[in-house]
């Protein structure tokens, strides 16, 4: 799958689900190179979780956020979910955090506030 077929330009239907996860006022949707979501909604959430499947399709869609035109997507925190393994050193320094679980966002949701604070 090439990264233009992550990104699609139809309507993200059934986000809601599975894949988007609240911490108190916070949205976090997660994405990951077997769910395509729209990149335009992506500023509707307040930051990115970005299941690890490969690393060069993960480096991709880092890339592809980071140097989107509008603000509210590439100064969005993002973060690295791997279930198991070690992360690679580079991706784990062009995000915001890494999570091992999806049962506590505290972490992400701290960091979230304060990368929103300074903007």
């Amino acid at each position: 799958m090439a990264i233009d077929d992550f990104f699609i330009d139809e309507d993200n239907e059934g986000l809601e689900g599975k894949r988007v996860f609240e911490v108190g006022d916070l949205k976090f949707l997660k994405i990951s190179d077997q769910e395509p979501v729209r990149l335009e909604l992506l500023k509707d959430y307040s930051g990115l979780i970005i299941e690890y499947t490969r690393q060069t399709f993960t480096l991709e869609m880092i890339k592809t956020i980071r140097s989107h035109d509008e603000e509210q997507v590439y100064l969005m925190p993002l973060f690295l979910y791997k279930s198991y393994g070690d992360y690679n050193e580079v991706l784990s320094e062009m995000v915001d955090g890494t999570l091992e679980r999806l049962n506590n966002l505290n972490g992400i949701a701290e960091t979230t506030d304060i990368i929103q604070k300074r903007l």
